[in-house]
């Protein structure tokens, strides 16, 4: 197995997730009554969605990978969320909502404060 690294390509991959969409939303608008069809439209939604995903999670030439400086405590916290919310669904938005308000209060203050002096 050789160690090179396989270039990816972002581009051919975000033009991929976008024609998957664009055929799912052609057979929706166009063969809505045809039963045939709806099993091409679902295909090509999912599809595009998880190539859409995919696109997002990719390195840039300005940035890497997103799960490029993901710690193992936070994919541990993401699979037991993951399993908590399939669990118990009727607790998840409830659960969102604290958390997000909980962010919003307690996010990172920045670095230059106004007033400070420089040392």
């Amino acid at each position: 197995m050789s160690k090179d690294k396989i270039p990816v390509n972002r581009k051919l991959v975000g033009i991929l997730a976008l024609v998957c969409l664009g055929s799912a939303a052609v057979l929706f608008l166009g063969f809505r009554d045809q039963a045939s069809w709806q099993l091409w439209q679902a295909a090509f939604t999912r599809v595009g969605i998880v190539m859409s995903a995919f696109w997002l999670a990719m390195p840039s030439r300005h940035r890497e990978a997103a799960w490029a400086n993901l710690s193992p405590t936070t994919l541990i916290g993401l699979f037991v969320t993951i399993i908590a919310a399939g669990r118990f669904p009727k607790v998840v938005i409830p659960v969102a909502i604290v958390v997000a308000i909980i962010g919003f209060f307690l996010k990172p203050r920045s670095k230059a404060r106004p007033g400070s002096r420089a040392s």
